[in-house]
């Protein structure tokens, strides 16, 4: 039977196999490449054999809960270990070509794989020590590899932006963690859950606050979102796909778990808090990303506004669950179509980076003005990037589309009451705002007439390692279409789990 610690052996092993070859083989690049992806393809396949046997839970040490280390997979877990894998391996096999003039890629390999460890133990940790360990695992992987091109100026300065708000962040978390302790006496989630105050408490609020805060750091809530535009430039493309994809939704699984499995929403009833916090994100977000020229900076705007989507659909859950508990299938639409959204923007959104990744490699420029009519050079790349596009757009029949449309229909079945009356107009108008955003980059990208400047060479398409995770990446936009009930049937799934039932 395959155990929750399967799932985080075989990245550790890769890692820990890479730093003893680098320095024999410091030279021999793709051998870390092969045992990167060497050591992701048995996860994946570990993830999937763990499915029929949900939820699986085991306890390290010679302790057991509530005192101990438990690890524990349940529907949502591996859900989100399921994007976490799939993308990772996709950003190993695109890094193969794309950072392939860097130096130290023993050093990449093995932080990529870090990485993803700390993000797979993130979401199968079921106590709050355990998980803090490996989100800052998460944090410090993800700062050196945000600054790996350290050479250059732009790096260093975003990585440090990263690590000092992050650290600020995690600071926070652990404060949280520590006031939980005070008031229940464990950090293990189940029992947190049967020891917290059958009331709520100005301790129980503040706790809760503090999980908000310093999870929303690497979530990119706003106002705490302002080193993700800065590290996607001066990160390496896989980076931005890996930061975008699976980082801040790792953040957000992180805020969703703790809160709605110990702080019962209709006790602590922080829904309003949730929807404010979302509406803000999702409006700021979407601005923002008006006034950008950089296509790196671009995206990582639309991150934060699709991070504000999904945690405005969480607080409609949470608010209805409180207020409303006779419409408990509208608090599980809203939640379905936040899980379903992760996913979409998951894929999406490592789409996009990737392929913006191409666009520059190809050119040498970030600049959108610079890159119009690109795809008609780059018809592969262009082509995958535009599915990606018309997927965060919204536009039917792709899976953005259908996420979108559960969050947005499960405030409006209760226009009757104010909160969820705006939350709907915010979720319209926003949808609207980024359906724009997305329409305009892909006319420029794909109508306009390239115009490569003077003494510059014609674009040629990107090579074939890094075409293949782009087409599956764009492939799979079109796979979460045409099997969406499999994939509504997997997020609900995950909800379920999510709200302990």
């Amino acid at each position: 039977m395959v155990s929750p610690l399967d799932l985080l052996i075989f990245p550790l092993a890769g890692a820990v196999a890479i730093i003893l070859l680098s320095a024999p083989f410091r030279k021999r690049q793709y051998l870390f490449a092969l045992i990167a992806v060497a050591s992701l393809i048995p996860a994946i396949f570990a993830a999937v054999q763990i499915i029929p046997s949900l939820p699986v839970s085991m306890s390290l040490g010679i302790f057991g809960p509530p005192a101990g280390v438990e690890l524990r997979v349940d529907a949502l877990s591996v859900f989100m270990c399921l994007i976490i894998l799939g993308l990772g391996l996709l950003a190993v096999i695109y890094s193969i070509r794309y950072m392939e003039v860097d130096d130290g890629l023993d050093k990449y390999y093995a932080l990529l794989l870090l990485l993803i460890s700390g993000l797979l133990g993130v979401v199968i940790s079921w106590d709050l020590f355990t998980l803090f360990i490996f989100w800052e695992m998460m944090s410090l992987s993800a700062y050196a590899l945000v600054s790996f091109r350290n050479y250059r100026w732009e790096p260093l300065e975003a990585g440090f932006k990263y690590l000092v708000m992050s650290t600020v962040g995690s600071l926070i978390a652990l404060y949280g963690i520590s006031y939980i302790y005070g008031i229940t006496g464990t950090l293990n989630l189940s029992e947190i859950a049967l020891r917290m105050p059958a009331l709520a408490t100005p301790p129980g609020y503040f706790s809760l606050v503090l999980i908000v805060v310093g999870f929303g750091v690497t979530a990119a809530i706003v106002p705490f979102h302002t080193w993700l535009p800065d590290a996607h430039p001066a990160a390496p493309s896989p980076m931005s796909a890996l930061l975008s994809g699976v980082v801040i939704e790792v953040g957000v699984y992180a805020i969703f778990r703790t809160l709605f499995t110990d702080f019962n929403p209709t006790i602590y009833n922080f829904g309003a808090l949730l929807i404010a916090l979302g509406a803000v994100t999702l409006t700021v977000g979407n601005i923002m990303v008006y006034s950008q020229k950089d296509i790196k900076r671009f995206l990582a705007y639309s991150s934060v506004a699709n991070m504000g989507f999904i945690i405005l659909a969480a607080g409609v859950a949470a608010y209805v669950l409180a207020r409303y508990p006779a419409y408990s299938y509208v608090a599980y639409m809203a939640m379905t179509g936040a899980i379903l959204h992760l996913l979409n923007h998951g894929i999406g959104k490592s789409l996009l980076f990737l392929g913006a990744g191409s666009f520059t490699r190809s050119t040498g420029t970030r600049e959108i003005s610079r890159l119009e009519g690109i795809a008609k050079k780059m018809p592969y790349s262009g082509g995958s990037f535009t599915v990606g596009l018309l997927n965060l757009a919204g536009i039917p029949p792709l899976g953005g589309f259908w996420s979108k449309l559960l969050m947005i229909l499960a405030p409006a079945t209760l226009l009757f009451d104010p909160l969820m009356a705006a939350a709907t107009a915010i979720l319209l108008i926003n949808s609207i705002l980024a359906a724009v955003y997305y329409f305009w980059l892909a006319q420029r990208l794909a109508f306009k007439e390239f115009k490569p400047g003077q003494g510059e060479p014609e674009p040629h398409e990107a090579p074939a390692s890094m075409l293949v995770p782009l087409i599956l990446l764009a492939v799979m936009c079109v796979v979460v279409t045409l099997a969406l009930p499999l994939f509504i049937n997997g997020a609900g799934a995950a909800v379920s789990a999510l709200f302990g039932r």
